[in-house]
C-alpha cells in the first residue's frame, strides 16, 4: 500500500496564517528600511558632488566651480529646490550660469526619489547654488560663508538627514540637529 504525503488543508491554512503575520509584521519595518537607506544614499549622493565640486575647483588654475539646483540637468533651474536635482560645471566667470562655449558641465544628477525635499540656507542667501573658488573656498552670497543642506522625507525633521559645508570647503554630517548657525532644522 502507498502512503501519500502532502499537506492538510488545515495544515495550510495554519501556515498561510502563520505566513501573514510575519508579513504584516515585518512589512512597517521594512518601509523605514528602505526610507532610510533612501535618505542616507541622497545625503550621500549631495556630500560627494560637494566634495567633487571643491577637489575640481582646486584643479582649476583660474575660474571657480558651481553645484548649483538644476530642473534639466543642463542649467540652473534658479530656484531653491534642490530635489530636482543638480549640476557640477566649471565656471570661469563665477556667475553661477552655464555660459555656452565657456563653462563645462562635469557631473549631473537627476531628480531625488521618493517625494524627499532638499533645500539649503546660510550661504550668504544664495540657496540656489554654491561656487569654490580655485583655492577650494566657498565664495557664495556675502563672501566666504558657510551653509546647510537639509533633507527630508514625509516624516518630517526628526528623520530629517543633512550636511553642514563651511566657508572653507569641508562638509560634514549633521548630527545634532542643528544647522550651520546652531538653530535646529526644519523641513519644506
Amino acid at each position: 500500500m502507498q502512503q501519500e504525503s502532502g499537506l492538510t488543508l488545515i495544515e495550510l491554512m495554519v501556515t498561510l496564517l502563520v505566513m501573514a503575520v510575519v508579513v504584516g509584521v515585518a512589512f512597517p519595518s521594512f518601509q523605514t528600511l528602505i526610507q532610510n537607506n533612501r535618505l542616507t544614499s541622497q545625503i550621500n549622493a549631495l556630500s560627494g558632488a560637494v566634495a567633487f565640486a571643491r577637489n575640481s575647483a582646486l584643479s582649476q588654475p583660474d575660474g571657480s566651480v558651481t553645484l548649483c539646483a538644476s530642473n534639466d540637468q543642463a542649467s540652473c533651474s534658479g530656484n531653491a529646490t534642490w530635489e530636482s536635482g543638480w549640476i557640477v560645471f566649471r565656471d570661469i566667470d563665477g556667475d553661477a550660469v552655464v555660459d555656452a562655449g565657456d563653462d563645462d558641465v562635469i557631473r549631473v544628477k537627476s531628480s531625488l526619489r521618493g517625494g524627499n525635499s532638499l533645500r539649503a540656507s546660510g550661504f550668504g542667501g544664495a540657496t540656489t547654488s554654491i561656487t569654490f573658488d580655485n583655492e577650494g573656498y566657498l565664495r557664495t552670497g556675502a563672501g566666504l560663508t558657510s551653509g546647510t543642506f537639509v533633507l527630508c522625507d514625509a516624516r518630517g525633521a526628526s528623520r530629517a538627514r543633512g550636511v553642514v559645508v563651511s566657508g572653507v570647503g569641508q562638509v560634514r554630517p549633521i548630527n545634532d540637529g542643528n544647522d550651520h548657525d546652531g538653530q535646529a532644522i526644519t523641513c519644506p
